[in-house]
């Protein structure tokens, strides 16, 4: 190897011959250079600024931030934001309607950890008439949230935009109470139970 032209390793720094394209001593790939390159003072520089720790750390900071930049726009997304799915679930089950056969103003909530919360006024309309043994109203939003509960499953990463439950409003004096509880398509609870006996 005296013979040869050597080169330093961009890793370790010791002297290998100058067209290795590994180190033999750490296993570093080493840049690739031409023969006329080998001489060029600012090849010399840039591979002695690198072989100093604070060329070394320089470059690794670097790397490290466009391996960042490159994996946080290319990262796995649970799916659209809380606010898109809201809005379309509002769209969807109540035509973005303030009046509503659901009671005024029937709220989404999203919740990544909690999944869906539906809010609907007690004394609804629908909820009258499920009372009253005509469950028409009740049933079509009972359907929609099956089918749309199924389709966020299939879609979703984050099972939990599958589980939805639909609450009543909180009023003074009275407490939350639930309705209808969905999860992965399947109607874990619905309160029309209690009415159709």
């Amino acid at each position: 190897m005296s013979n040869e032209k050597t080169k330093s390793c961009v890793m370790c720094g010791k002297k290998i011959p100058t067209y290795s394209n590994f180190c033999p001593y750490c296993g570093a790939k080493q840049p690739w250079l031409e023969e006329n390159e080998t001489d060029n003072p600012r090849v010399e520089r840039i591979l002695k600024w690198y072989q100093k720790p604070s060329g070394r750390f320089i470059s690794l900071l670097v790397a490290v931030l466009l391996i960042f930049a490159v994996g946080s726009s290319c990262s796995l997304q649970d799916g659209p934001s809380h606010s898109k799915i809201e809005r379309e679930l509002k769209q969807y089950l109540f035509n973005d309607q303030k009046n509503t056969v659901y009671g005024k103003k029937p709220s989404v909530k999203v919740d990544k950890n909690k999944g869906i919360t539906i809010k609907v006024s007690k004394n609804s309309k629908a909820l009258n008439q499920l009372k009253n043994g005509k469950p028409a109203k009740w049933n079509i939003l009972v359907k929609k949230l099956r089918n749309r509960s199924r389709a966020f499953a299939g879609v979703y990463a984050n099972k939990k935009y599958a589980d939805i439950k639909v609450k009543t409003k909180k009023v003074k004096g009275d407490s939350k109470k639930t309705l209808l509880k969905i999860k992965s398509g399947k109607v874990t609870y619905d309160i029309a139970g209690n009415y159709s006996k």
